[in-house]
């Protein structure tokens, strides 16, 4: 063979072992697959397909706890003046009156009132003639007048004024009342605690 067949069939040689190296390559990078393992070289484990990296923590660090500061001894309050409620006062009612034959509308029982006291309500009276009056706690007239009703004999509307004097807070007692054509005592009474000022 001459000197050109030998360097046609070197450049041959040369060609096909770069074209293998070529092909090997992108063998081995296209199918994701090991090359085989060499006579004589142990075979190794796949590795395990990689798991997600582990979640961090996004708490935030703990705090340190302030301490509580130590409770100071204090100075006991000293008692001021009791305030007492105060509450009208009425005695016993023998013979109340039922709310078709009296009734008071103002003042409110329990209510602070002061003079002249002004007395509404409803009263079916003989000839519209009623009574009313103040008491103290000990029973005494405080104020007393004579009411009238608009009309006798039916449930009719009144208004009465009291003048009393008090020098401190008093309790007291409105009383509402007729009186028996047949023998003058109290009867059909009505009764409203009330608390009296100065």
């Amino acid at each position: 063979m001459d000197r050109n067949g030998w360097l046609r069939m070197a450049a041959a040689a040369a060609l096909l072992a770069a074209a293998g190296a070529v092909l090997g390559a992108c063998s081995d990078r296209d199918d994701g697959a090991a090359p085989p393992p060499t006579a004589g070289e142990p075979t190794r484990p796949a590795s395990p397909p990689s798991s997600p990296p582990a979640p961090t923590s996004t708490a935030a660090p703990p705090t340190a706890a302030w301490p509580t500061p130590p409770a100071t001894p204090g100075r006991p309050t000293p008692a001021g003046p009791t305030t007492v409620q105060m509450t009208g006062v009425c005695p016993p009612n023998p013979d109340p009156a039922p709310a078709n034959v009296a009734v008071v509308t103002q003042p409110a029982p329990n209510a602070s009132v002061t003079s002249p006291l002004t007395v509404t309500g409803m009263v079916e009276a003989f000839e519209a003639t009623f009574q009313a009056e103040l008491l103290d706690a000990q029973q005494n007239q405080l104020a007393h007048v004579v009411g009238m009703a608009q009309q006798g004999q039916v449930l009719s509307p009144f208004s009465v004024q009291l003048t009393f004097s008090v020098n401190a807070p008093t309790p007291g007692c409105l009383r509402i009342y007729q009186q028996s054509a047949r023998d003058g005592s109290d009867t059909k009474i009505v009764l409203v605690p009330l608390v009296l000022l100065p």
